[in-house]
């Protein structure tokens, strides 16, 4: 349990940064074609590569030359899940933005809006109703990828199940109980943001 205030912070920065960065990639890639080769490499670079290997190669590979920030590893483990997430949150946000269609872009710019005015004031508020059921299991996915944290000597969930391990010579029951952890970590809140946002869809008539 000494773990989980890390676990959850560091999910929920990474979930912030995610959203800051996958929110324009998204619209980038739909409304600006021409920049969407350099959209595509990103979500591949940090698509296909493992967190594990990321998260070592900022820590160990950058983190000795660049004390700051990459020598802090809660900054290193919120930086390199942020971005995981904000490829992931691209994937999600560009098939909401289709959901919502192009007739209200077009409407909106009919009555002046500038196209990023009309992308701010018209989509992002619907994209983010379509959203809400993938945001859900991306938050979860992130509390559950945090687990590798450890490997960069962060406290959280399942760095503390290892030393429990070692100092309570049981080899199973402190992973039993982490993953319990986990799924009372992930599971109750991605149900619920799903509930919630098929009932807001509902309420606007999406």
């Amino acid at each position: 349990m000494g773990g989980v205030p890390l676990t959850l912070s560091i999910s929920l920065i990474s979930f912030l940064v995610g959203i800051v960065v996958g929110l324009p990639l998204a619209f980038i890639r739909v409304y600006e074609k021409e920049l969407s080769f350099v959209v595509d490499a990103y979500e591949k670079i940090f698509r296909g590569i493992p967190e594990i290997v990321l998260l070592l190669l900022f820590y160990f590979g950058l983190g000795p030359y660049f004390k700051f920030p990459f020598g802090d590893p809660f900054f290193v483990a919120c930086f390199v899940l942020g971005l995981r997430s904000g490829a992931n949150q691209s994937q999600i946000y560009r098939g909401a933005i289709r959901g919502v269609g192009d007739e209200q872009m077009i409407a909106g710019m009919s009555v002046g809006f500038s196209k990023w005015r009309a992308i701010w004031h018209i989509m992002v508020p619907q994209v983010f109703n379509f959203s809400t059921a993938g945001l859900g299991s991306e938050y979860a996915l992130l509390i559950k990828d945090s687990a590798y944290v450890y490997v960069i000597s962060l406290a959280d969930v399942t760095s503390r199940a290892i030393q429990l391990k070692y100092s309570a010579n049981d080899f199973v029951t402190p992973f039993i109980l982490s993953a319990i952890l986990y799924i009372a970590l992930t599971f109750p809140l991605a149900f619920w943001l799903d509930r919630w946002g098929n009932k807001r869809k509902k309420k606007i008539g999406l």
